[in-house]
């Protein structure tokens, strides 16, 4: 057994290519300079316990047969250990650390040739049931991969760009950077709550316009001021709440307010400029063009609601438009956006199904859409972030 307990180590630590047939000890040590062990084969276990590092751990091709513990350990840097060609060689071979730290203090080069590496450390925190190192490692994977993506299409010779393999890789590298912007490829569930709260009141905004802001000459449809202080009042806070969340937890909140905004502004806002450039002359002009379930009241799961009601004279019967003089009337374009967005209301609330203009209709299912890409996007960070629904501990 070789015993560093308690040392100082002021400049680099030189291990580099050497079998430990026993226990190697350098709990509650301090390491100020570069620490080498690459090349190195452990039998039994090495302890980094209380250890601090100044510098970077390099584990590079090490090969573990025993158990490697880096509880409570310190690290300077966010890339403090080097898991580039890390080899698990038995079958007890694991690595501790406290939850929730040790995987973001670990990085690789690069993706190619450590893939079954990624592998066994995912799987390794899995087994141990530490979720958010896992998924760390499992974000880092994905970001790697992006990079990988990113140089094969800027190194693509010009007369391979339009065979479908490369088309293929666009796909793939503008579908996995969205994941990684918009929620941490279903690893920050903060930060997706942060997205689906500016949503939910960006297009109740833009209903509610639509809906109470239709002409003012000859009679004027326009929202009262209590109306608009209301959905005013109410939005700051909300639109507050969702960017502080981004903030709180994207890697790049700018970035991802950006890409967010893609999704959100142009479509919907074109949508709105052609709605008001061509004005609006149809029946049922002075009435609402949502309709409200009025036989029913109570907080309810619409998975499999449309947002349109069925042309049906019979059912058609049970809705009523939604009555503008009513003073908490502002709140129903909140419930009718929660409920297209994320098929979860107080009220059934849908569009009326005659004269209603194609455009105001292409823009609640463009929201029923991205709502639908949501909830799954939402079902699979859940199911990744919560312990008890994380399948994947128990699969090999």
């Amino acid at each position: 057994m070789a015993n560093f307990s308690y040392t100082f180590w002021a400049e680099t630590s030189n291990f580099v290519n050497i079998n430990f047939l026993d226990r190697l000890l350098f709990s509650n040590s301090i390491f100020l300079g570069l620490t080498k062990l690459s090349d190195s084969t452990f039998e039994k276990s090495i302890s980094f316990r209380n250890s601090y590092f100044k510098d970077l751990l390099d584990l590079q091709d090490i090969k573990l047969l025993g158990i490697m513990n880096f509880s409570n350990a310190e690290f300077l840097k966010d890339k403090g250990i080097n898991i580039t060609g890390f080899a698990f060689d038995a079958d007890g071979a694991k690595v501790l650390g406290n939850t929730g730290k040790i995987a973001k203090f670990m990085y690789l080069n690069s993706l190619e040739g450590n893939e079954t590496v990624l592998l066994n450390f995912i799987q390794n925190f899995r087994n141990l049931e530490q979720i958010y190192d896992a998924n760390q490692l499992e974000y880092k994977t994905q970001k790697l991969r992006q990079k990988q993506l990113s140089a094969e299409i800027i190194t693509t010779p010009y007369p391979d760009y339009w065979r479908v393999k490369f088309i293929q890789k666009i796909g793939q590298y503008l579908l996995l950077s969205i994941l990684l912007l918009l929620s941490q490829y279903g690893t920050n569930f903060s930060l997706l709550l942060g997205i689906g709260l500016i949503t939910i009141g960006y297009f109740r905004v833009l209903f509610w316009l639509l809906d109470r802001w239709r002409k003012r000459y000859p009679k004027p449809i326009i929202p009262k001021i209590y109306d608009i202080v209301c959905m005013v009042s109410s939005g700051v806070p909300l639109f507050s709440i969702g960017t502080i969340e981004i903030f709180n937890s994207a890697e790049y909140p700018l970035i991802t307010l950006f890409c967010l905004s893609l999704l959100l502004i142009p479509i919907p806002l074109s949508i709105v400029t052609l709605i008001y450039q061509k004005g609006r002359y149809h029946d049922l002009m002075e009435s609402s063009y949502f309709l409200l379930d009025g036989s029913m009241r109570q907080l309810q799961l619409l998975i499999v609601r449309l947002p349109v009601i069925p042309e049906f004279p019979f059912f058609r019967d049970r809705y009523t438009p939604l009555v503008w003089e009513k003073r908490w009337n502002w709140l129903n374009y909140y419930d009718f956006s929660l409920n297209n967005f994320l098929k979860l209301g107080f009220n059934d609330i849908r569009l009326r199904d005659q004269h209603l203009p194609g455009l105001i209709s292409t823009l609640v299912w463009y929201q029923w859409i991205l709502g639908s890409l949501y909830i799954a996007l939402l079902l699979w960070t859940l199911s990744r972030t919560i312990p008890g629904l994380n399948l994947l501990i128990y699969l090999k």
